[in-house]
């Protein structure tokens, strides 16, 4: 009876630990984090920096802007009648004391060209001939914008973007004193024809090196991501197209899918250029190149950021000119603080003044994480960091079945507060993501840590009421075998002595060799010969 009392409280245990094992395992969760500089550093990372401060993400900083946006901005504003909702795109020429600028000017839908005068570059006199070039209501050129003036021995030159039922396309004018214009030709003077830039071409800049028109300008095949190419003329009329176009392609980022030239000019040993990024928020970038078509941009990009919210120019900046006079240069550009609200300001060179400043935007992409299950379920994400009111932080997660992100992958949401929300993908394998943006380069947001919780098969991926499907499995098996163990370990131990073997009952001599044999034997274990006579 003890003996069989041990061997069922044996297989109680056994049987207890067993279910406990399942249970556990169909409850078990399992989590992967990022959190230090070797985690996020071991993904993708652009625009932003896991190593200033270790555990953190945030926004990488980037070289001070040398452009000091001047404390008088906006230095020209809406006027009246033809251009009394914005002002826009300045094209300046510094002549015998006198800054010259030739700008858009609009109401409504239509668009025209104006010509202001100043002394000083800061304070501006409308011309009383305002518009100095019209838009044709009923032609190509239905809405003007995007001047660009070369003054040479023959006079003055103006070359602008007309928009009109079909596209954008490029038109010329000219003028004896940059008051009067006559425009050439009754349509486009240029237009795409290659497959990059045959949808539009606009923002034309026209440089003159030695007796040849240099035009730069942007194009698009219709689909209006605008890359840049150039073009040259020996009489700013007929065009030839570099078979090397397009020079850049938008890189997005900050650039998003749009990028325009709007200044070219020659710059020691190549060239010097500014153009205009994006479209929700444009800002002016710099690049620079030896012959004109290659091109670097500038690690400090954008040169030209938006405002601080709240300011004239908080939500874009474009289409920035140079100007030179004498050891002072100045960048005069349009800045707008909500749609269609542009003015005219001015930033001056003035490097090594401007505070440490951030990108505006970046973003980090994890390795792919593999749980080695097929039907893995990842269950839930949480972050954690700070932000402010003009930056902020957007985290997600993605999960599939192929070692590479493609299609087939299912996205989770997307987390723009601190905190955990549910996921509930499936897929062997995973992959986390987060966005870094700020309004204002002056601070960013800050990533702590992320973590994904998931479970697999083996862990109870599936469950019912807190088992996993394997768990209930080897409960089914378990659980009988246990309960007949025990029943036939409880009849064993009633029955007892029936199962032993009959005690010894002495022994008797083998009649042929004398050899002693148990009682109950009917045979001799040596000689083989019945003992006692007959069987019993």
């Amino acid at each position: 009876m003890r003996r069989a009392a041990r061997m069922i409280g044996t297989s109680t245990i056994a049987c207890a630990l067993l279910a406990s094992l399942c249970s556990v395992g169909a409850l078990a969760a399992l989590t992967v984090t990022w959190t230090t500089a070797a985690d996020f550093e071991g993904g993708t990372l652009y625009g932003l920096d896991a190593s200033s401060s270790p555990g953190q993400l945030r926004l990488a900083s980037v070289a001070p802007s040398p452009w000091v946006k001047h404390a008088l901005n906006p230095i020209l504003g809406p006027g009246s009648g033809w251009e009394a909702d914005w002002v826009d795109s300045p094209s300046v020429l510094y002549e015998g004391g006198v800054y010259k600028m030739w700008y858009q000017g609009c109401v409504g839908v239509r668009c025209d060209i104006g010509y202001a005068t100043s002394p000083d570059g800061l304070n501006w006199t409308r011309s009383p001939s305002n518009p100095v070039l019209l838009a044709n209501a009923s032609g190509w050129d239905q809405t003007l914008g995007n001047p660009t003036v070369v003054h040479d021995g023959t006079g003055y030159h103006m070359w602008y973007a007309g928009n009109g039922p079909l596209a954008i396309q490029i038109g010329y004018a000219t003028s004896p004193d940059g008051l009067v214009w006559t425009k050439v030709g009754n349509g486009p003077n240029f237009m795409g024809h290659q497959s990059w830039d045959s949808g539009a071409t606009s923002t034309p800049f026209v440089l003159k090196v030695g007796t040849t028109f240099v035009l730069y300008f942007s194009g698009h095949p219709g689909n209006f991501a605008y890359s840049i190419g150039r073009a040259t003329s020996s009489d700013g009329v007929t065009w030839t197209e570099d078979l090397a176009n397009p020079l850049m392609y938008a890189q997005g980022g900050w650039e998003e899918s749009r990028i325009h030239p709007t200044w070219v000019a020659s710059a020691g040993s190549g060239f010097e250029m500014y153009y205009t990024g994006g479209y929700n928020e444009p800002q002016v970038g710099r690049a620079t190149s030896v012959d004109g078509w290659n091109w670097t941009r500038d690690a400090a990009n954008p040169v030209l950021a938006l405002g601080a919210p709240g300011t004239w120019d908080q939500t874009g900046v474009a289409v920035a000119k140079v100007v030179t006079v004498g050891s002072a240069t100045r960048l005069y550009y349009g800045g707008e603080s909500s749609p269609e609200n542009w003015r005219i300001g001015v930033a001056d060179y003035s490097p090594g003044t401007s505070s440490p400043r951030y990108r505006a935007t970046g973003y980090f992409l994890s390795q792919v994480v593999d749980s080695g299950f097929r039907n893995t379920t990842w269950d839930s994400i949480d972050w954690s960091g700070s932000f402010s009111g003009v930056t902020g932080i957007a985290v997600s997660v993605r999960a599939g079945n192929t070692p590479v992100p493609d299609p087939s992958w299912s996205n989770g949401p997307v987390l723009s507060a601190p905190g955990s929300s549910l996921v509930q993908l499936s897929g062997r394998f995973a992959q986390v993501g987060a966005a870094l943006v700020t309004q204002n380069d002056s601070v960013t947001p800050v990533l702590d840590q992320i973590t994904v919780t998931y479970s697999t098969p083996a862990t109870g991926s599936q469950s019912i009421l807190g088992f996993g499907i394997l768990g209930w499995i080897l409960l089914a098996i378990v659980v009988p075998l246990a309960v007949g163990l025990i029943l036939v370990l409880l009849l064993v131990a009633r029955r007892g002595p029936a199962w032993a073997p009959p005690p010894p009952q002495g022994f008797l001599p083998c009649l042929a060799c004398g050899a002693a044999n148990p009682t109950y034997n009917r045979f001799c274990t040596d000689c083989g010969r019945p003992i006692g006579g007959p069987p019993r």
